[in-house]
């Protein structure tokens, strides 16, 4: 399929916000993300359904996630479309989306976490470039992080240039090597969701980018082991691996029957184990996941990934303009 390349975001373009997943927890968060949006110039117009709580964890049923969705999509007046949180339920979408109103009404996409099963849907059933960028419930400009986390967006979503990628901290290589390919991926556990669905990504020549928050070294090398035994590192040109924060203990109603044990291994272990016995190079720590600083990563864009020797400093370039 041919790759779509939305409309570059200008001064003054209206940008719909919706909730395709979870509902927004704090309005005061939310309030504070659309003031940023703002900031850049945007001026954000809240769906209908936005604010929505369905079933506790749902932000209105999946009818009208839905049909908040279609309808931002298909409104002339909407320029680009920015998610407000995560949570779990945007696979619920997945079956009834109408393809061919994405592909009519390209539009620059925004979100992560659960959002990355609509980032890489899109993208994979209808060709469009989205993004993974922050979400507005998280959006902030007050501290270093905040500011290069929307000082990146505004660079990603309105000028969508060739560039090397400005660090925020050092990224380190774990596996060397220089490679080209289109970047797939987002959260770690979500992506794993989609192998073996229709709505899994074509891995051949592309780049995986992965990040995970919560979640424990047995799960992080299950979610590896996953990817592996799917024979997706038998495709994949090479993996940039972002902040994966908040590592959780194996057991924490159990630290007893664990303490007797080996002590767990480091992630960086975990994922050279995982991924031993290929060649493709490996960046780690990259400055993208669920906290701040975070990059805004085209997914679909063309990058170049240079990793030197181990524990050297590597780079991500975009090789190609990927907005109209």
């Amino acid at each position: 399929m041919d790759i779509i390349k939305p409309r570059k975001l200008k001064t003054g373009d209206v940008v719909g916000v919706i909730s395709p997943s979870s509902p927004v927890i704090s309005k005061r968060d939310l309030s504070r993300g659309m003031k940023v949006l703002e900031s850049l110039g945007f001026k954000p117009k809240l769906a209908p359904r936005a604010l929505e709580v369905h079933a506790n964890y749902q932000a209105g049923t999946r009818e009208e996630r839905l049909t908040d969705l279609h309808s931002m999509f298909a409104d002339d007046e909407v320029r680009g479309i920015f998610c407000t949180s995560g949570g779990y339920a945007s696979i619920q979408l997945l079956q009834d989306i109408d393809w061919d109103i994405v592909r009519k009404n390209p539009k620059v996409f925004v979100g992560y976490s659960d959002i990355t099963t609509l980032l890489n849907s899109m993208y994979e059933k209808s060709g469009l470039i989205t993004f993974h960028g922050p979400m507005i419930e998280g959006l902030m400009g007050e501290t270093k992080g905040g500011k290069y986390t929307v000082k990146n967006l505004k660079e990603t979503v309105m000028k969508g240039e060739a560039r090397k990628l400005t660090t925020f901290t050092e990224w380190k290589t774990l596996k060397p090597g220089k490679v080209e390919g289109h970047l797939v991926g987002g959260n770690l556990n979500v992506l794993t969701a989609l192998l073996g669905t229709p709505y899994e990504p074509k891995w051949d020549g592309k780049i995986l980018f992965w990040e995970e928050v919560n979640e424990t070294i047995e799960g992080l090398d299950n979610y590896l082991w996953r990817l592996r035994i799917s024979k997706i590192f038998k495709k994949i040109e090479g993996m940039i691996i972002g902040k994966v924060t908040d590592i959780q203990s194996i057991d924490d109603d159990d630290n007893d029957k664990w303490a007797t044990l080996e002590k767990p291994p480091v992630l960086e272990d975990v994922i050279l184990r995982a991924t031993e016995g290929f060649n493709f190079p490996i960046l780690y720590g990259v400055d993208f996941g669920h906290d701040v600083p975070s990059l805004t990563l085209p997914v679909g864009a063309r990058v170049n990934l240079n990793c030197p020797a181990p524990g050297r400093i590597g780079s991500i370039s975009i090789l190609e303009k990927y907005l109209d």
